[in-house]
């Protein structure tokens, strides 16, 4: 079993966009790979390797797992460390909002008649 650290880089404010973050994955502290992908689809989100694009306009992974078991443990490492990434995102969004919604409570100065002459 190799070591797999991934990093994850969400999308931020593009909910229409299918592409939910992109990734990079470090096997054994040896290798690197950018441009990973995770996207959502109909069953739920899944991982995509780097691609290019063909003069006919088709897509090619350019790296890819030569076995089932290491798909499976490469998928695993970067989706749990998307889950991770946006669970923390959406804590510190609710208390950012929280405080914001806090602020808003406060009543502002009453203006006096005398404020809006010019001295």
């Amino acid at each position: 079993m190799s070591k797999i650290d991934a990093e994850v880089y969400p999308l931020k404010d593009q909910p229409d966009n299918s592409t939910k973050a992109f990734a990079s994955i470090c096997f054994d502290d040896s290798i690197i790979i950018k441009g990973i992908r995770v996207v959502e689809g109909k069953n739920g989100h899944f991982v995509t390797m780097p691609q290019s694009k063909d003069k006919d306009g088709n897509y090619h992974d350019l790296v890819f797992p030569n076995n089932k078991e290491l798909r499976q443990e490469l998928n695993k490492a970067v989706l749990e460390k998307f889950s991770e990434v946006t669970k923390s995102a959406e804590k510190t969004a609710e208390k950012t909002t929280g405080k914001s919604a806090e602020k808003s409570t406060h009543a502002a100065p009453k203006k006096s008649e005398h404020d809006d002459l010019a001295v």
